[in-house]
C-alpha cells in the first residue's frame, strides 16, 4: 500500500513539473481586458521628471487634451480613461509596461517614453501581443522585426529623419567640405547616427565623429577637435539642452560661422534663451507647424492647453504635446473602424487598415501629420517638417517626405 501510495504521489508530481514545463514553453499571452460597460482603459509610459521629462510629460499631456476633447462625444458609448505611468530608466519602462498590462489589464499600451522606452518594451510588447502604440519611440530595436499588434505614430524611422537631417544640411544648395557630427552615446542618437552615416556616405561627404554622453555640459574636447579639422557644418544628435550648451561652446572657440543641423529632440524653444542667437539654426520637426507660428491650429491648441495645465512649462508646447494630441485621436479612430466590436484582436485588425488617421476627422485641431497603416506596414507617418530658426522663432518652412 505504501508503494502503491509513493508510486502516487511521484506520478502527480511528474506531471506537475511537466505541466510548468510545458507552461515555461508556451508564449505569454496578456489577457483580455480594458473595456467595461462605461469605459475604455488606456496604459501609457513615460518619464514624468528626469531628463527625458521634456518628451513624456509633454506626451502625457497632449494624449490628456485629446481624450478630453473626445469624451465630450464618447466612443462606442463608453468614456477614455488614461492611467499613465512614471518611467525613466529602462528597467522602469519594462516594469511599468508588465504593470499596466498584467495587474491593470489595459486595452492599448501608449509608449511615450522615446526610444530608451520603446527598446526597454519592444520584446516584451511584441510576446503578449496587446495593442500597442509606440508614439515616440524612432529606434529600429521597436520596429524591426514587424509586429501585428505594434503601431508607430508621428515619429519616423530613423531611415526617415536620418535622411532629413542630413537633407537640411544641403539645403539652400550649401555644400559642407568637411561636417562634423557630434552624438549622444544612448539609444536614440546611437540609432540616429547610424542612418546619418549612412546617408553621408551615399552622398561622399568627408565627416567626424565625435560622441558624448547623456545630460553632458562640456564639450570642449569634442568641438576643438571640430575646429583643427576646420569642418563648416555640424550635425548635433541630443536633446535641446545638450545642443544649446554645445553650440554656445562651439561659438567661443570660433565656430560660429558654421552651419549648425540639430535633430527634433533639439528642435524646441528652449533652445533659443539658451543660444541668445539662434537665428539660421536648422532642423527638423515632426509636425506641420511650430508651436507659436502664425496658424489658427497653432494658436487654439496652445490656448486649449494652457487652460488645461493652468500654465505653461518653459519649452512648451513642443511636438510631444501635438504629438500626443493627435495619437489620442488616432486611438479613438482605430476603436471606431472595430464597429465598436471592443477586442484586441479586432481593434489589430481595424488599426492595420485606418487610412489619413487624426484630429481633423474627429472635429480635432489639425495639428499632426496624418497617419496611415497597412496590414503589412504600421508606419503611420513618413514626412517631417524642416524647420529654422527666423526672427528669434523656430517655423517649420518645407516638407520633407521619407521614402
Amino acid at each position: 500500500m505504501q508503494g502503491t501510495r509513493a508510486r502516487l504521489r511521484l506520478t502527480v508530481l511528474s506531471l506537475c513539473v511537466l505541466g510548468w514545463i510545458l507552461d515555461a514553453k508556451q508564449p505569454l499571452q496578456a489577457q483580455e481586458g480594458g473595456v467595461s460597460a462605461s469605459e475604455i482603459l488606456i496604459g501609457g509610459i513615460g518619464a514624468l521628471t528626469g531628463p527625458f521629462a521634456f518628451i513624456g510629460a509633454p506626451g502625457r499631456d497632449g494624449l490628456t487634451l485629446g481624450f478630453n476633447e473626445i469624451n465630450q462625444q464618447n466612443v462606442c458609448g463608453r468614456k477614455i480613461r488614461l492611467l499613465f505611468e512614471h518611467a525613466s530608466s529602462p528597467a522602469e519602462n519594462l516594469a511599468a509596461a508588465k504593470k499596466l498590462v498584467e495587474q491593470d489589464r489595459v486595452f492599448v499600451l501608449v509608449l511615450a517614453g522615446g526610444s530608451t522606452g520603446a527598446a526597454a518594451a519592444a520584446d516584451y510588447v511584441r510576446q503578449v501581443g496587446v495593442p500597442t502604440y509606440n508614439i515616440f519611440g524612432s529606434t529600429p530595436i521597436i520596429r524591426e522585426p514587424f509586429a501585428k499588434n505594434v503601431f508607430h505614430g508621428a515619429i519616423v524611422r530613423v531611415e526617415n529623419s536620418s535622411l532629413a537631417m542630413v537633407d537640411q544640411v544641403y539645403d539652400g544648395q550649401f555644400r559642407p567640405r568637411k561636417l562634423g557630427v557630434l552624438a549622444g552615446t544612448y539609444a536614440y542618437p546611437q540609432a540616429l547616427l547610424q542612418g546619418v552615416e549612412r546617408a553621408l556616405k551615399a552622398r561622399n561627404q568627408d565627416y567626424v565623429v565625435e560622441q558624448f554622453d547623456q545630460s553632458a555640459r562640456d564639450f570642449a574636447s569634442q568641438l576643438v577637435a571640430f575646429s583643427r579639422q576646420n569642418v563648416d557644418a555640424i550635425m548635433i544628435i541630443g536633446s535641446f539642452s545638450e545642443a544649446g550648451f554645445a553650440i554656445k561652446q562651439g561659438r567661443e572657440i570660433g565656430l560660429g560661422n558654421v552651419r549648425w543641423v540639430v535633430d527634433s529632440t533639439a528642435t524646441n524653444t528652449a533652445i533659443i534663451p539658451v543660444l541668445g542667437n539662434a537665428e539660421g539654426l536648422r532642423g527638423y520637426y515632426n509636425a506641420p507647424y511650430f508651436p507659436g507660428q502664425n496658424v489658427p491650429a497653432i494658436r487654439e491648441f496652445e490656448s486649449r492647453l494652457k487652460e488645461q495645465l493652468g500654465s505653461m512649462p518653459q519649452g512648451r508646447p513642443n511636438q510631444y504635446d501635438m504629438i500626443g494630441y493627435g495619437s489620442a485621436y488616432v486611438i479613438t479612430q482605430a476603436a471606431l473602424a472595430t464597429s465598436c466590436e471592443l477586442t484586441r484582436d479586432r481593434l489589430i485588425e481595424a488599426w492595420s487598415n485606418l487610412k489619413e488617421a487624426g484630429p481633423v476627422k474627429r472635429g480635432g485641431l489639425d495639428v499632426g501629420f496624418p497617419e496611415s497603416f497597412t496590414p503589412t506596414d504600421h508606419q503611420g507617418n513618413k514626412r517631417l517638417g524642416g524647420t529654422i530658426v527666423k526672427n528669434g522663432a523656430w517655423e517649420v518652412y518645407r516638407y520633407i517626405d521619407g521614402p
